[in-house]
């Protein structure tokens, strides 16, 4: 614990925002300090800018190469200060001085990466809002960047925080094996809106200068590089923190929080605006990560039985395909099996065994179950992530086999395996199978009816199903 100007820093404890210039950091830290910081998110102010307050600041009354000094010092510290396993997001954009552009991200990376740190990604931040002017040689400009740095190939990443099941495409029913079961990873285009007063659901009325101030990032965009990049009790740090927007909703998400402003106007907002508005938009937060986390549960289960029942659908449509033949088998049984840990190795998600039933008056195929292993080993039933155990049986075999099963079965008819006709019972299987008026009811194009014991049924679904496919 140390004291400069009456401000400690508690590195048991955290959650402090500091007054002090970002470049002098160590000065408010013990010696032979350890690395604590386990994620950065900031945008360092522009250079040449307006000055606030009697304060003194990165960026202002500096030549270029000043203000960018200023920068290195400031990531030289938070390097040292920053474990192997940190990840550091920078905020900025090109700025225009005499007619040309300056490209200050540019020039603020490799300043970074001749520091040490690791250039990873790109990301556009659409902003959506912007002041309703252009000029010439300049349109109207709605986007900023966003660099991802990280210190180490061990860097924290957990993408699968923030997948969502927002705007899939509508054939994912039809085509599960195309979709990840965990959902959507969100492109390098990340459209979140600055937000206005009235967009914060809150009657408290805190000014409208204030309130300018104190969203100068939408939180939410916060809490999606929060939960990528971090675990919680981990320490979040911005060295230019303003009003605190991230400090704030890192204290909402179970992290610790460090911040550095040179202005004490922002440590005042920090405290009786940002605090309160972040207060109440953590709830719509939180309402949305937990719904969905709901969502990639349905559709997780969806596109799991989705695989397992397009199976012997697709395969028969292949073989009748490159065999040019239509009707060499009378159904299908396309059966789950228990999935253990040593499957799991084999980065598969599931085990399903599938059963042919071969059409006694159809004699052409010498040797279908060849065929059809090899079809199961080879793209595109390889890809869909099953260990698939392939058989060929005749109908005595498969009557025999359902009668050992004893296991409840789903009919599948007219080439449809995303919604089940309901339950079949024996003396039902023994008529599809066995009977040819029967059977002819559930066939379309060659593709003879499929019986499962996984049920799916597009109505259990609705929640994330597209709006053609809903009743």
């Amino acid at each position: 614990m140390t004291e400069i100007n009456n401000q400690l820093i508690n590195l048991t404890e955290l959650n402090q925002y500091i007054t002090g210039n970002s470049t002098e950091i160590m000065e408010y830290l013990p010696q032979n300090v350890e690395p604590f910081l386990d994620l950065i998110i900031t945008s360092p102010p522009y250079w040449d800018m307006k000055k606030y307050g009697n304060v003194e600041q990165t960026g202002y009354n500096q030549t270029y190469e000043e203000y960018l000094n200023d920068i290195q010092e400031t990531f030289e510290v938070i390097y040292r200060l920053s474990k192997d396993t940190a990840t550091l997001y920078v905020n900025s954009d090109t700025i225009k001085r005499d007619g040309r552009i300056i490209r200050l991200p540019d020039d603020i990376a490799t300043r970074l990466e001749n520091i040490g740190w690791i250039h990873k990604d790109v990301i556009i931040w659409d902003k959506g809002k912007t002041l309703p002017w252009s000029r010439k040689g300049q349109m109207r400009n709605t986007f900023e960047y966003i660099h991802m740095f990280v210190k180490s190939e061990n860097y924290k990443y957990y993408i699968e925080r923030i997948k969502t099941v927002d705007e899939l495409k509508e054939w994912w029913v039809d085509y599960p094996e195309r979709y990840s079961p965990e959902g959507k990873v969100p492109d390098n285009i990340w459209p979140f809106t600055i937000p206005t007063q009235g967009s914060w659901g809150t009657k408290m009325d805190f000014g409208d200068k204030e309130f300018r101030h104190a969203c100068p990032f939408p939180p939410e965009m916060m809490a999606r590089m929060i939960k990528l990049s971090s675990d919680e009790g981990d320490v979040v740090f911005d060295p230019y923190a303003g009003t605190g927007i991230l400090l704030a909703t890192a204290e909402k998400l179970n992290r610790k929080y460090l911040g550095f402003d040179t202005n004490p106007e922002y440590k005042e907002i920090f405290e009786h605006v940002t605090k309160p508005l972040i207060e109440e938009q953590i709830k719509d937060i939180n309402n949305y990560y937990e719904h969905q986390e709901r969502l990639k549960m349905l559709l997780n289960e969806a596109i799991y039985k989705l695989r397992i029942l397009k199976v012997p659908k697709a395969m028969i449509k292949a073989f009748n395909k490159k065999q040019n033949t239509n009707y060499p088998f009378i159904g299908a049984l396309a059966i789950e099996e228990q999935f253990n840990e040593d499957d799991r190795k084999k980065n598969k998600i599931g085990k399903a065994s599938y059963y042919f039933i071969s059409n006694p008056s159809s004699n052409e195929i010498e040797d279908p179950y060849s065929i059809l292993k090899e079809m199961s080993e080879k793209a595109p039933f390889s890809k869909y992530g099953l260990i698939l155990n392939i058989h060929v049986i005749s109908v005595e075999e498969a009557i025999e086999l359902i009668e050992e099963q004893q296991q409840t079965l789903y009919l599948y008819g007219n080439a449809v395996v995303n919604d089940s006709l309901g339950e079949i019972t024996y003396e039902e299987f023994r008529n599809v199978i066995q009977n040819e008026i029967y059977n002819e009811k559930y066939n379309y194009k060659g593709i003879p009816p499929i019986i499962s014991n996984v049920s799916i049924t597009l109505s259990d679904y609705n929640e994330i199903l597209p709006d053609k496919y809903k009743k």
